[in-house]
């Protein structure tokens, strides 16, 4: 193609000097078959004319020294009369025949035959831009570039497939990491590759392997400390209430202050202590719980701490029996702390929901706890679920709570094959969801 439309060939200066743009395709297709027959004999020339394409048949005649066509076909008016001006005095010539220009070259072979070779171009039937080496050209090699572009398409696509999927791999075992579950791994999808993308792959599960070993040693530092720290302060609330007796009323002020420290430290270790360190795959659910029981003791249990501040719980539930799979009481605590920490922040005549409901279409139970507070920061609603974290008007130590009591419900929520999560009510107010997976009906027999 560059070749073609830059004239390239080692004749090109000579061709371009006889071209004019109206006549040029027919012109140039005569001393590109000119060039290439020289050293030629008559069969090769009879055999290349048949080999053209046939719709390029009425273009180009080639005759003999009698004027007869090597392939025996009638020839035109303007051709005749061409090929009766050619001979070896007068080797070219141009003729213009009604709306066709006809060119024509008188060739001597090498085993001495005489060629007349002319060329048409038709200008009424195919228009000015009509290039005849053009079509030839892509008459005969479009089979190879469509072959070429299906080939190469295809491996293109098939190559691009592999990466993003192995990107989109990596990317969903990123998400699981941000979730909180470093237990993600990613470079068992590659295995026997040996590429960037599997390194990366490897180097990022040593990674996820060295934070969540960092992690579990964490807790179960915090968790041993606190376990430790539990006997120096049972001495301590020992002693104290021992020197509360024998003072007599003369430092009550000063131990009641140690006391409160003491308490306040006491409540912070049982919290911690009470904070699951397991992973899920260590956890064996091999207890069934009803949360209509459940949530209606807790109710019966709450409602006195709710009437000291004239609050109203109502709670709503259409089931007799909502069976989940749990392990111990560990749901118990999930729920004591979402109500008591709504009855804490309700204003006092206020009204909190607690609901119970089933999912459409699903095996999922649903327990809402929704106050009439003041709500949280939007950007705090899913930072209150991490351990020792209180919003801004919750940080001094009377506002009650710790910075565990959600935390420690978030995880016993997780070991359930559960959700839970917060929202701020349009009207005021938080609410929080609990989703937990119901017990199967086989399980249920």
């Amino acid at each position: 193609m560059v070749v073609h439309w830059f004239d390239m060939t080692p004749d090109g200066n000579l061709q371009n000097a006889h071209l004019n743009h109206d006549d040029e395709p027919a012109k140039r297709l005569l001393f590109q078959m000119a060039g290439s027959i020289i050293n030629r004999n008559a069969a090769d020339i009879r055999k290349d004319i048949r080999a053209l394409p046939a719709w390029s048949s009425p273009f180009i005649f080639a005759l003999d020294n009698d004027n007869q066509d090597v392939l025996n076909r009638l020839l035109p008016p303007g051709v005749l009369m061409m090929a009766e001006q050619l001979n070896s005095k007068h080797p070219y010539e141009k003729i213009q025949d009604r709306n066709r220009k006809l060119f024509g070259r008188y060739i001597t072979l090498n085993d001495g035959d005489v060629i007349k070779l002319i060329t048409i171009s038709d200008g009424l039937d195919e228009g000015p831009d009509r290039d005849i080496i053009w079509e030839l050209f892509i008459n005969n090699i479009w089979p190879l570039l469509l072959v070429s572009i299906l080939v190469s398409g295809s491996a293109c696509f098939l190559l691009a497939r592999h990466f993003t999927s192995s990107i989109k791999r990596l990317q969903e075992t990123i998400q699981r990491v941000s979730r909180g579950d470093l237990s993600a791994r990613v470079s068992k999808h590659f295995t026997g590759r040996k590429d960037e993308i599997a390194s990366l792959g490897h180097d990022f599960d040593h990674m996820t392997a060295r934070l969540e070993k960092a992690m579990l040693e964490q807790k179960r530092l915090i968790k041993d400390v606190s376990h430790e720290l539990r006997t120096p302060l049972a001495r301590l609330q020992f002693a104290l209430a021992l020197a509360q007796q024998r003072s007599k009323g003369t430092v009550d002020s000063e131990l009641d202050k140690i006391k409160q420290a003491a308490d306040y430290l006491g409540n912070i270790i049982t919290e911690i202590l009470s904070l699951p360190v397991h992973d899920q795959q260590g956890w064996q659910l091999d207890d069934t719980l009803d949360l209509v029981a459940l949530l209606s003791n807790i109710n019966e249990n709450y409602e006195q701490m709710a009437s000291e501040k004239s609050i109203k719980i109502k709670f709503a539930s259409h089931f007799d029996e909502a069976l989940v799979a749990t392990y111990g009481n560990m749901l118990v605590g999930v729920f004591e702390n979402i109500l008591r920490n709504a009855i804490h922040y309700t204003p006092p005549f206020g009204t909190i929901e607690l609901a119970l409901t089933r999912k459409e279409n699903e095996n999922i139970f649903s327990i809402s706890v929704a106050d009439s507070g003041t709500g949280v920061p939007d950007a705090a609603l899913n930072d209150i679920f991490q351990p020792f974290f209180r919003t801004d008007s919750a940080r001094d130590r009377e506002s009650g709570g710790h910075g565990l009591g959600l935390a420690i419900a978030h995880r016993s929520v997780t070991l359930h094959y559960g959700k839970i999560w917060a929202e701020n009510k349009p009207e005021g107010g938080l609410k929080i969801t609990v989703e937990i997976p119901a017990l199967p009906p086989q399980d249920e027999e």
